[in-house]
């Protein structure tokens, strides 16, 4: 072993080397490294071996002083050659003997932190931190044996240990997967197992992605654009799959969102006129039968917004129609249409579905007497009017789409639109005109009883009779897309035996709230002509869109065949 010693003292005070320390200024922390490095240990140092070494040493310096040294010699070796030599030669070793001990240090630290994990990461170098995860090395004691037989016997069973210890981490790993796979397994039976009840509740499905987070999905159709409806909501929605139980939720979609909706339906009530202030005499009920009918909650989701999609398609199309009848004194009030007949209000209104709500749903708090449950079943009659009114259309709708596209198919699916409201209100409009005009009748038939034998015939939809003789007439709803006609028919016969008849329809135009009066008045020779229609002659024949006015017809008509005895000319009223 060869020790090198460089005294700095030689290169006097104005040449320190930072990497040349002095021994007597070095601080008890920076000493004992110092120490520990030149001998090793603690451990083997005695009072004998301390005595030697002085002993040693002094002898050393005492040959060593001799006039001719190595750096006393100019001439043979460059002294400051040899000592930048040395100089880096110290430098590179202290590196070295640095790194080797900061290794240790990171060794000690890393087995350290399998017990201790703070104390073991606060003594770790950084690189050592980043790269390495605490507690990833251990180690065990091995005590010393006298008997080496019996050592390689404690080896063994060491290292068969190690083996157990292995085995039992990887089954603790498969039995992790293990377990892993069979909760993964429940899950994708729960998914299917739902999937296949939508299926069997012939819901249509198909391939779609969840606006969410665009991951592919499947989807369910719950609307009515396959059945003809043409509302700007086509009713899908997303079953998004639950990733921690696998069952699936009903999401609806709204304009390329998906989320929870607002539902609404409609409810229909009748206020009538009392002593110059409406009174509410009849109320719809809420229908509940969409819920409640299976057991599995997805498919009761479906059912539940197939119900308020239909709700809110019905008041979209209520809500156009009313747009064009307002001069009819229909108004448009928020999600209320009110239509005004007579002494009664008929509102149509869009309520927001609130299931806690049970006093609205059921109308606990209305049925309280006789005179404010009166109307119940007529508002009912009318919302059920409605729904099939909209189901009436979208036959007709898709009837349209299968046909062959020509001009006036395409024509026809732009421009069709449902008739719910207007003949609703043709209809009660309507009963209300031919009340009237039976009333004006009969006030006629009193008022010349004593001149004339009178005989009134009153023919309800007698535009509907000829094509219910037909054997081809299927469709139920003719009466209500059709302007409703009712047909009087007045004979008076004179004393003479002349009979005058008196033809009138009272009907609408297509727009069906218009009041259309057809009058026809013919004049026979005798009964028997009048029953054959043989022989007449035509008196009257004119087209009146007010009550009165037929009313002053009618009553100068009648006085002329009266008081004349000869044939009455013709008058245009």
């Amino acid at each position: 072993m060869v020790q090198l010693e460089l005294d700095p003292k030689i290169l006097g005070e104005n040449h320190g080397d930072q990497f040349l320390q002095d021994e007597d200024k070095l601080s008890v922390a920076e000493l004992i490294p110092r120490i520990l490095q030149e001998r090793n240990s603690f451990l083997y140092i005695s009072e004998e071996s301390l005595e030697n070494e002085i002993e040693h040493n002094n002898s050393s310096e005492a040959e060593s002083q001799e006039p001719d040294n190595v750096f006393a010699q100019p001439d043979e070796i460059d002294s400051y050659e040899l000592f930048q030599k040395n100089k880096v030669e110290l430098a590179q070793q202290l590196n070295s003997a640095l790194n080797e001990t900061s290794l240790s240090l990171d060794f000690v630290s890393l087995l350290l932190s399998s017990v201790k994990v703070n104390l073991g990461k606060s003594t770790m170098s950084p690189h050592l931190t980043q790269n390495v995860p605490p507690g990833s090395l251990n180690a065990d004691r091995l005590s010393k044996y006298d008997d080496p037989n019996d050592m390689q016997s404690k080896v063994a069973n060491l290292g068969n240990g190690w083996k157990g210890e292995s085995i039992e981490k990887i089954t603790g790993l498969f039995r992790n997967a293990s377990m892993k796979l069979n909760e993964q397994v429940i899950k994708e039976k729960t998914y299917w197992e739902s999937l296949i009840n939508v299926l069997d509740h012939d819901e249509v499905l198909y391939k779609t992605r969840d606006p969410l987070d665009n991951s592919r999905a499947i989807g369910v159709k719950y609307g009515y654009s396959a059945s003809g409806s043409s509302y700007r909501d086509e009713g899908n929605a997303i079953l998004r799959k639950d990733p921690s139980s696998g069952a699936i939720s009903f999401v609806p979609i709204s304009r390329g969102r998906a989320g929870t909706k607002i539902c609404k339906y409609i409810k229909v009530r009748i206020l009538t006129k009392v002593d110059d202030d409406y009174l509410l005499t009849g109320q719809s009920l809420f229908d509940k039968k969409f819920a409640g009918k299976n057991t599995s909650a997805i498919i009761n989701d479906i059912e539940k917004a197939r119900y308020f999609v239909f709700q809110e398609d019905l008041f979209y199309h209520l809500t156009r129609e009313a747009k064009g009848l307002i001069n009819y004194n229909i108004s448009i009030i928020s999600n209320k249409i009110i239509i005004e007949v007579d002494n009664e209000l008929i509102e149509i209104e869009s309520v927001v579905f609130d299931e806690d709500d049970e006093e609205e749903l059921n109308n606990l708090y209305q049925n309280t007497n006789q005179l404010s449950s009166s109307n119940n079943r007529r508002a009912e009659a009318i919302l059920i009017f409605m729904n099939l009114m909209l189901c009436c259309f979208y036959k007709y709708n898709l009837s349209l789409k299968q046909k062959v596209p020509t001009a006036v198919t395409k024509w026809k699916q732009q421009n069709s639109h449902p008739l719910i409201l207007r003949p609703l209100l043709g209809h009660i409009r309507h009963e209300l005109n031919v009340s009237s005009l039976r009333s004006v009748l009969k006030n006629h038939i009193g008022a010349f009883k004593q001149d004339l034998e009178s005989e009134l015939e009153v023919i309800q939809y007698s535009n509907l009779q000829a094509q219910e003789s037909d054997k081809s007439f299927e469709n139920p709803f003719q009466k209500a897309i059709e302007a409703p006609c009712t047909t009087f028919k007045l004979r008076c016969k004179r004393r003479d035996g002349r009979v005058l008849e008196t033809v009138i329809d009272v009907t609408s135009t297509e727009i069906f709230v218009n009041l259309v009066l057809n009058l026809n008045v013919t004049k026979y020779d005798s009964g028997s002509d009048c029953k054959q229609h043989d022989n007449g002659a035509n008196v009257l024949q004119n087209t009146f869109y007010d009550l009165n006015e037929v009313d002053e017809c009618l009553n100068w008509t009648i006085m002329n065949f009266i008081n004349q005895d000869s044939t009455i000319t013709s008058a245009d009223g």
